[in-house]
């Protein structure tokens, strides 16, 4: 069992053989998009965070070099130190293009050197001519006249034209060079464009982020140049709205960067929890209980309540996520020898996510399960667990979480008698037959004096005390 998903192995023989979340055909299709243009262009994988962005990257990476692409792998979050990320940019792709050609191609290393010439220059004309002027000691006020703050605004006006015209043309250079460079890499009879793949946009201050945006539109604007950028778009949406102004018109201003927006499809419920129960090694965890008659079912248990529950609590992919990372270091951190209640560890979980307060009264007894069951059946996607047999089954382990050892009795009997009851519908009294069932299972004895514990573990693991 794994305290966190590991990242997903994508392999460069098999792309696609831990492809759980069905991405493949995405990649397929946007793979056919880069074999057919020539033009620049630019192309945006939009997903929330945790959806599966850089896994999805890799795949595609390694599908492309699979079909003769060449390819420029750079992590904008690695960068994020940097104060122009066009420097860090430039660094990584010199370092990745004479990796392609073993660093032994004459021809290509004298492109790229004329490319970070004139990248260079590019770079030195952006920086403020008032810095410039600044370190001259002009700054400083005192003593300086009226003539001499002539002469240097005077100055500043002309140096702010020179950098001006210097920059496009060293812009135009750099594009020409980038060109060839792009050209050089494949044979006489192929078109194919030469790929950078931009990763972790969503995790770096928003002037990094914005800024490495402008520098890809402005400056690798290329025929037979292509960049893929994946990035959450509500967080990208912040960024900009933190360098611009909250009235920023964020959908129309993002547009101009990107030539085709890729928005990668929501994973099904079911392909996400057996991809998440394989990452986090909860497959064989469960598959040891099932030798035993109590726990045999703890893991179906748990998966029909994740699946149902994740819809209807309306969880983001990342509470999904974190939903996992939660159940598997609490399982972790408890001892071999000590009882488990994975269904009800997986509800007090979900509440802890989505209801904080509520889960905290029913820990400290100011609710009951009757409270948790009616927050669940509020929610519109949620009936068909709650009054299912599993459902049944959490609302008597709710129940026996706040039940005493010596009124387990009377509980037990108030269910029978609810079961045989004929003035009461055949599901109410099926419902009362299941938890009267699992109030005679020997696990039930165990969930009073566990549920503290439990609790704890989720609070420990959470960060919480």
């Amino acid at each position: 069992m794994r305290l966190r998903a590991p990242a997903v192995d994508v392999s460069a023989e098999s792309p696609f053989e831990n492809d759980k979340l069905g991405r493949r055909p995405a990649v397929e299709a946007l793979t056919n998009i880069l074999k057919s243009t020539t033009e620049p262009l630019v192309v945006s994988v939009s997903a929330p965070w945790g959806y599966g962005k850089s896994t999805f990257l890799r795949m595609l990476q390694a599908h492309l070099t699979e079909q003769g692409f060449k390819i420029v792998n750079f992590n904008a979050w690695e960068s994020d130190y940097i104060d122009n990320p066009f420097v860090a940019l430039l660094g990584d792709t010199e370092e990745q293009l004479n990796a392609l050609r073993g660093g032994r191609n004459r021809s290509l290393q004298t492109k790229i050197e004329k490319a970070k010439k004139y990248g260079g220059k590019i770079i030195k004309a952006a920086i403020p001519a008032a810095v410039r002027i600044g370190t001259a000691g002009v700054i400083n006020l005192d003593g300086v006249t009226e003539a001499a703050i002539s002469d240097a605004t005077e100055k500043f006006t002309q140096e702010q034209i020179d950098a001006y015209s210097e920059a496009k043309k060293s812009i135009t250079s750099f594009r020409k060079e980038v060109h060839k460079i792009a050209q050089s890499l494949y044979g006489q009879d192929s078109q194919l464009p030469l790929v950078f793949i931009i990763d972790e946009l969503d995790r770096c201050r928003p002037t990094h982020a914005v800024r490495l945006l402008e520098i890809v539109k402005h400056f690798f604007s290329i025929d037979r140049v292509a960049f893929v950028v994946a990035l959450d778009p509500d967080q990208l949406g912040h960024s900009v709205r933190t360098l611009y102004g909250q009235g920023m018109d964020v959908d129309g201003y993002l547009k101009r960067f990107f030539d085709l927006e890729l928005n990668l499809p929501n994973p099904s419920t079911d392909d996400f929890l057996r991809a998440q129960f394989t990452r986090f090694g909860l497959d064989d965890f469960f598959a040891s209980r099932m030798r035993h008659e109590e726990t045999r079912y703890d893991k179906d248990r748990l998966e029909s309540m994740f699946k149902h529950l994740f819809s209807a609590l309306d969880l983001s992919f990342r509470e999904r996520e974190r939903a996992f990372t939660l159940l598997s270091l609490a399982i972790r951190a408890t001892a071999q020898n000590q009882y488990l209640h994975p269904l009800m560890l997986g509800c007090l979980i979900l509440l802890k996510i989505k209801n904080t307060s509520l889960y905290k009264n029913f820990i400290s007894g100011r609710a009951g399960a009757k409270e948790v069951m009616e927050y669940f059946s509020a929610q519109p996607e949620s009936t068909e667990f709650v009054q299912s047999n599993y459902g049944y089954v959490l609302e008597a382990e709710l129940i026996g979480a706040q039940t005493p050892h010596h009124e387990r009795d009377d509980l037990y009997n108030k269910f029978v008698q609810e079961s045989q009851d004929e003035s009461l519908s055949p599901d109410a009294r099926h419902r009362a037959e299941i938890i009267a069932h699992v109030a005679r299972e020997k696990r039930f004895n165990r969930i009073y004096s566990n549920i503290k514990s439990v609790a704890s573990k989720i609070d420990l693991v959470a960060g919480e005390g």
